[in-house]
Order: C-alpha cells, then sequence, then structure tokens
C-alpha cells in the first residue's frame, strides 16, 4: 500500500521555470539545462522502480516515495521506504546509463558514460547505508528489526562490472530484478519484529513527519528577480506578452489564444520570485490593469490566502 506518493521535485518545477523565463544566453542558462536533464532522468529511474513495486501483495508493505525527514536538525532523504512488520527496506534508485564498476577498496563508482567518458561518485551502496543509519536513529525504536537496504539501477541496458567487489552481488540489481529480490527477503524473515499497533503508529509517525523540501531558488541558482521576464507566455509560439481578451487571452504575435494561459505565469511568480504573490504584484507581473480582473484569476487558482481586500497575500501551492 502506497501511503507516500512521489510528486514532480521542486527543484525540477523551479528549473522548467526559469527555461522559460530567463534569457537563453544567461551565465546560468547551460547549467540549468544540464541539472533538467539531469533531475529528469533521475524521476525516470524512480518510476520505474514504482512501476515494479506494484507487483508486490498490496497488504505487505506500506510504502514511502521521495521520504525526506529531519534528524538532529539536518535533513535525509530515502528515495524509497518500505516497511512490514517482519524487515524494513531502504531503496535508493540510479538511473545511470553506461558501464558502472563499484571499487570496494576505494568505496566508490566509476561510471564510463555512454560517450566513453570515465568519472568516479560517491559508492551509492555507501549512500543507502548512511540513510539507513540515520533511519534507525531516527525510528528510535527499542526493537531489534531487521533493516535492508539496496541500490537499483533504473536502465536495464546498463552494464555493472562483475569484477566489482563480492559484497555489491548482494545489494545493486536492475530494476526487473527488484520483485524478486523483495520476495527473497520475505522468506528470509518469517517472525513479526513489529507488532501491529507498534507498526501501524510507526507508519502514522512517518507520514507525519514527512518534510518536503523548501528553497530559496534565487539564492540556489544566483539569479535576481530582475533577470525573470514578465508576462504571460504563449502557449503556441512561446512568446511573452498575451493580452487580455473577451475573458480569455491572445497572441499579439501568432494570435493563439488560450483560456488559462495566466496559470502558470502566477505559479512561476510563486516559484521564482517569491512564494506568496498580492494583486498588486500579480498585476504587475502579468502586465494587466485591473484589480477586479486580477483577483478572479487568482481567485480562479484555487490558491489559500490570508487576509481580505487590499491586504489579502494568496500562497504558491504545498508541494511533495
Amino acid at each position: 500500500m502506497v501511503l507516500l506518493t512521489r510528486s514532480i521535485p521542486i527543484q525540477i518545477l523551479i528549473i522548467e521555470a526559469l527555461l522559460r523565463r530567463l534569457n537563453p544566453n544567461h551565465r546560468i542558462h547551460k547549467e540549468l539545462r544540464e541539472e533538467y536533464n539531469r533531475r529528469k532522468k533521475g524521476v525516470t529511474g524512480e518510476k520505474q522502480i514504482d512501476y515494479y513495486l506494484e507487483f508486490l501483495p498490496p497488504n505487505q508493505f506500506y510504502i514511502f516515495r521521495g521520504l525526506r525527514l529531519i534528524l538532529n536538525n539536518r535533513a535525509f532523504q530515502i528515495d524509497t521506504l518500505l516497511i512490514s512488520q517482519k524487515f524494513i527496506l531502504l531503496i535508493e534508485v540510479k538511473n545511470i546509463s553506461g558501464k558502472l564498476f563499484f571499487d570496494e577498496g576505494y568505496k566508490q563508482l566509476v561510471w564510463i558514460n555512454e560517450d566513453g567518458e570515465e568519472q568516479v561518485m560517491e559508492d551509492p551502496l555507501e549512500q543507502v547505508k548512511r540513510q539507513s543509519r540515520q533511519f534507525v536513529k531516527w525510528m528510535d525504536l527499542k526493537l531489534d528489526v531487521p533493516i535492508e537496504y539496496l541500490v537499483v539501477i533504473g536502465d536495464s541496458r546498463t552494464y555493472i562490472d562483475p569484477r566489482s567487489g563480492p559484497k555489491y552481488k548482494d545489494y545493486i540489481l536492475h530494476a526487473h530484478a527488484l520483485e524478486e529480490k523483495i520476495q527473497e527477503l520475505s522468506y528470509k524473515y518469517q517472525k513479526d519484529f513489529i507488532q501491529e499497533v507498534a507498526f501501524q503508529k510507526l507508519s502514522s509517525r512517518i507520514l507525519t513527519c514527512h518534510n518536503p523540501l523548501s528553497m530559496d531558488p534565487q539564492k540556489t541558482y544566483q539569479y535576481s528577480s530582475a533577470d525573470i521576464v514578465k508576462g504571460i507566455q504563449c502557449p503556441e509560439c512561446k512568446k511573452f506578452g498575451m493580452e487580455r481578451v473577451n475573458k480569455g487571452w491572445e497572441c499579439p504575435y501568432c494570435k493563439a489564444t488560450s483560456r488559462d494561459a495566466h496559470k502558470q505565469a502566477i505559479l512561476d511568480y510563486l516559484l521564482l520570485i517569491k512564494p506568496t504573490i498580492t494583486n498588486k504584484e500579480c498585476r504587475e507581473f502579468l502586465g494587466i490593469k485591473s484589480r477586479k480582473v486580477a483577483h478572479r484569476l487568482l481567485i480562479s487558482m484555487n490558491l489559500q490566502f490570508s487576509g481580505a481586500n487590499k491586504s489579502r497575500i494568496y500562497f504558491r501551492p504545498k508541494h511533495g
């Protein structure tokens, strides 16, 4: 049973908005595109893992996807967490194409990509082991619950070098082998280490304590509000400056029309400028003059708000 679903990472939403509204010649544009491609590939890998987990018996595990918890004022993230009364499993997802060699001696991953370029990375097995230690401390249970962990490679074409240290064979696998591996663990652990009441309390606590990432995009990506192009983007020609016509929007360049093109613009503001917006700020960003029109547009977004009339502030939708 899935208790925490996986949403689009807020970093991806922010980068998409930046790629829309930054000048293509901006100094960070190239780095943004590279990060975007890397993060999208990671999401694809996570979706592949989610697919194979759907074949598990529905009531055997509680599944938490994209879990982020706080321990000693520091966050740690688990790509996928499965808990049962018999054991707990942490899964670290890597969607890497090419060839992988896991160096046990130096605890590093040597990756040769599809272009033949070699890169040294942190050993993902050490990464998920660290997450498991953090999770055990976070649980703070007086129970000897078996903790298992795996590194799952999303791309089935990725070659895992068999010369990697022997310890890796039990912990590194492709996504298509995940269901069988979990079945093996289920056969290994037959005893209930957590009673039903404690199990339900732990599941509820995990869900309640999930702490989605919050970030300052201007600080993270080193841009200013002045770098952001204002206005409503045409969904057809992608130029900015759609105008209000008959309760909709019309592009002055290609004459395309839209009823809701303002929604993406308002979300872009909330992602890139600040997480709140007022009627005045909405008018300035969209390039409209009417307070009543701005009010209707903001109300149509079903955003949470506080205050009334001119002092009303609308909030960015919660994410994750």
